[in-house]
């Protein structure tokens, strides 16, 4: 009995994975086909990760002007833990005023490195094609979800700060 079970459970762990990578497949397939008509930047979901600006944590933070970032566009950074792992991340503003930080990698996909861009309000993943609004970055965890660093960061001095703390909790997609 105990042996069927145990056969049982996993015939159905191996279907739900199938599942699981059918449905991302399927997604970037059905992006790429809604988006022939648009340019071709649009179509490329197989970009190469965005690096973005090296930024140095100092007392474990991390800070970065505000200067320009009401355009609403992501920023792309990158920054070396102190056990030497290097984090990619963005940050932005999004369309109600409040300031974002996510990793430029997901749960899903984080194995392909090719992180997230920008389409208008959307942030678009680089491999699926699965497409976020500003307003949601940094609020959602696991999934195609960019990887939440700070879905609220204040404003102090003209800078924003993310902690090192933040930051950590991204590493496994690195």
């Amino acid at each position: 009995m105990n042996k069927k079970i145990f056969l049982l459970i996993v015939v159905f762990l191996i279907l739900g994975l199938t599942f699981v990578g059918a449905g991302c497949d399927k997604s970037k397939n059905k992006n790429e086909a809604d988006s022939k008509d648009s340019d071709q930047s649009d179509q490329d979901f197989s970009k190469e990760m965005e690096a973005g600006e090296s930024a140095a944590l100092t007392n474990g933070k991390l800070a970065l002007q505000i200067a320009g970032f009401d355009d609403h566009k992501v920023r792309y950074y990158n920054t070396v833990l102190p056990n030497g792992k290097k984090i990619y991340f963005f940050v932005l503003e999004d369309n109600n005023g409040i300031y974002r930080a996510a990793a430029n990698a997901c749960q899903v996909c984080f194995a392909s490195k090719t992180g997230f861009h920008q389409e208008g309000n959307l942030i678009v993943c680089n491999t699926c094609g699965n497409k976020y609004p500003l307003e949601k970055i940094a609020t959602e965890k696991g999934g195609c979800n960019p990887g939440p660093i700070n879905p609220d960061i204040k404003v102090k001095g003209g800078k924003i700060e993310i902690t090192q703390a933040e930051l950590e909790q991204v590493a496994d997609l690195f």
